[in-house]
């Protein structure tokens, strides 16, 4: 059985996919820190191997990789609201960028090669003048806010 990881599972998003996954016969795991809120998987934790990973802590992702070794990797753990990313814009930034890329090390260091979705944003793209509407993935990146500035990086 195939198996895929979702980091930031105990989201929105996130407790979707896992319906979604393990509908199509997945064997899904999920990230989740010590203070991640489960209400939006509540009703599905049954078709979730949850499993504690900080994107901040490097060792706790190894640990995760080398444990699942998963066959897709669905990134959605972030800092995702711009306002908070106005109060804590270094903390945005570490999560977001600094977290990305100890997931790709982990990987790495797993020495396992598995298809990774990346969670974007339209905050990319930040200043979009009339005449470049509707975006296109070529449209100049213009962040508005350090969420959008993160997630360029």
């Amino acid at each position: 059985m195939k198996k895929c990881l979702i980091t930031g599972a105990s989201g929105f998003v996130g407790s979707h996919l896992t319906e979604y996954l393990h509908a199509q016969g997945f064997d899904v795991y999920g990230t989740v820190r010590w203070r991640s809120r489960l209400e939006f998987i509540d009703t599905i934790r049954d078709k979730i191997k949850l499993i504690e990973a900080d994107l901040l802590d490097s060792h706790s992702l190894v640990r995760l990789m080398k444990e699942v070794e998963p066959d897709y990797v669905f990134h959605l753990a972030a800092q995702s609201y711009v306002p908070t990313s106005w109060k804590v814009p270094a903390k945005t930034m570490m999560v977001n960028s600094v977290g990305q890329i100890n997931l790709f090390e982990a990987i790495r260091d797993a020495d396992i090669d598995p298809k990774i979705q990346i969670a974007c944003s339209s905050e990319e793209y930040g200043l979009v003048h009339l005449d470049e509407v509707p975006i296109k993935e070529s449209n100049p990146l213009r962040p508005l806010s350090p969420y959008g500035v993160s997630k360029v990086t």
